[in-house]
């Protein structure tokens, strides 16, 4: 027998993962989307949702945009509860965004299940660099991509 992943949309299973996190569960969940890349990976990574507190600036968060749609970005800038947000993969900045929108805060992130902290001194050091570069991602995305893509053949 050969079993399939299903990986329903986000917006159908949220109320789900808003009650579970409310509980104080932690929630995983699949990432889909490349506005993460190269943090996460659409399809095959996978993340750790615990309650948003202590919401501070590199954190990635899980929240519901006005228009509805769930998304799971990181924290550039923080002033009071407004938050200034971007996929490690972006280079416009979405703002305002409010603690209050936050549903979730990733804690940790599976690769080839393997469990990666948030707390990592490696993982610190790619949130640092990467808000470093900020104003030249798209540059340093398409060199990985490129790095990658020769590296396979």
């Amino acid at each position: 027998m050969i079993f399939k992943r299903i990986r329903p949309p986000v917006d159908i299973i949220a109320p789900l993962i808003i009650e579970e996190i409310g509980a104080g569960n932690d929630v995983k969940i699949g990432v889909t989307g490349f506005s993460m890349y190269p943090l996460l990976r659409s399809e095959s990574d996978m993340v750790i949702l615990s309650k948003p507190e202590n919401i501070k600036k590199l954190d990635v968060v899980f929240y519901k945009r006005p228009n509805g749609q769930y998304v799971l970005h990181r924290i550039i800038r923080k002033k009071g509860d407004v938050l200034s947000i971007a996929g490690d993969n972006e280079t416009e900045l979405e703002h305002p965004v409010y603690v209050s929108d936050c549903i979730g805060k990733m804690t940790y992130y599976i690769r080839n299940g393997k469990k990666h902290s948030v707390n990592s001194i490696s993982y610190l050091l790619y949130c640092h660099f990467w808000k470093f570069i900020f104003p030249f991602r798209h540059i340093a995305v398409k060199a990985i991509m490129f790095i990658g893509k020769h590296r396979r053949k």
